[in-house]
């Protein structure tokens, strides 16, 4: 019984449109949480100069995120095949090929993105490529490292907005990085435990009313850009409800 159960999960994600397929590869309504962090670290820290600098700062970071989903779907091939076959690579709706050239396209993509914004961008976009590849390739493995490097991770997206780190500042990343630190310790077992996905979901949600907290109790006190930042969760909900129940 439990092989045709995923068996028939394999058919029905193989029957799904494309777009569907990949939105569920990319973890698409997620890639809002991701967005919030530098766009919260810009508002964190008065804004700035020039402003078409945001636009590019918070692609960067969606690229940074879904880049780093699909390379950690492209390691976990072999583990989904056995535990998740109806997942896209594992149910072959999308080739191994194909994400491990997605996830390189969208890295690059970051990466230029946050080059066009400036140099020190860029050099904080490469320490978070290298954080994200080095938690596919290796940290993962670790149940130690994985909340340190994923934490390390969100700390770097919201300094990507930021764009310096004054002394009296490092509360703001640190406090988000500690938040996503916990999620991660909190989600080493919820694979078999459907309660606790729920609990993960909502707290990834909870990223970005972390992010426009912080924007709220930052020196400028920004509403405004709190309540900007607070407005991704209404794409970031509305998406994952639709394409849950898709």
């Amino acid at each position: 019984m439990g092989r045709y159960i995923r068996n028939n999960r394999v058919a029905m994600t193989n029957q799904r449109p494309k777009f569907l397929v990949y939105t569920q590869l990319l973890r698409l309504p997620n890639a809002f949480t991701a967005m919030a962090d530098p766009l919260a670290g810009w508002f964190a820290v008065g804004g700035g100069v020039p402003a078409w600098q945001l636009p590019l700062l918070v692609g960067a970071s969606a690229c940074f995120y879904t880049a780093g989903i699909v390379f950690n779907d492209c390691f976990n091939y072999q583990l989904d095949s056995v535990e998740r076959p109806e997942c896209p690579l594992p149910s072959g709706a999308v080739p191994l090929k194909t994400a491990w050239t997605l996830g390189a396209a969208l890295m690059l993509t970051a990466l230029a993105l946050a080059g066009l914004a400036g140099p020190v961008p860029l050099g904080v976009g490469a320490f978070l490529g290298a954080m994200i590849f080095f938690y596919n390739a290796w940290a993962r493995r670790f149940a130690a490292l994985r909340p340190l490097v994923l934490g390390t991770c969100r700390f770097a997206n919201f300094l990507l907005g930021m764009r310096c780190l004054p002394v009296r500042m490092w509360w703001m990343p640190a406090t988000l990085g500690v938040y996503a630190g916990i999620i991660a310790f909190l989600s080493r077992r919820d694979a078999a435990n459907p309660a606790l996905q729920q609990v993960i979901k909502r707290l990834l949600l909870g990223i970005i009313v972390v992010d426009a907290l912080v924007v709220m109790l930052s020196p400028f006190g920004d509403w405004v850009g709190a309540l900007l930042v607070l407005s991704l969760l209404v794409p970031a909900a509305v998406l994952g409800r639709v394409f849950a129940t898709s």
